[in-house]
């Protein structure tokens, strides 16, 4: 797992750049993004590399969140997921930053929220 470790962080900042991208075709560009992060996720898992799991999994809510293709309560339902992924690892006592950004984004989530 540790000889993973490169391709993993590649692959985080690789969907950061296909979310942050301005050129191209929006969706595929996030789509490209949720797929990096995924991929990015079969290393980075909650038991070996928490912090960076959480952050993974953050962001992959707000490509969720700004998914263009799918079905869109589906998409807020998988964003939901993700950033409550990322608030078992961001709790305020530990990273109190970043967990108020997650329980932002997943306030925001919950707003947009179509089901339930």
């Amino acid at each position: 797992m540790k000889d993973s470790l490169p391709e993993a962080a590649a692959l985080g900042r690789l969907g950061n750049l296909y979310q942050q991208y301005r050129q191209g075709d929006r969706a595929s560009n996030l789509e490209e993004a949720i797929a990096s992060y995924t991929a990015a996720l079969s290393v980075y898992t909650r038991e070996a590399f928490p912090e960076k799991g959480a952050l993974t999994q953050n962001n992959l809510g707000v490509a969720y969140s700004n998914r263009i293709r799918g079905e869109k309560a589906e998409n807020i339902e998988m964003a939901i997921a993700s950033f409550t992924a990322a608030l078992t690892v961001y709790t305020r006592e530990v990273f109190p930053k970043k967990g108020v950004q997650t329980q932002n984004n997943l306030a925001t989530a919950y707003s947009d929220r179509i089901r339930g």
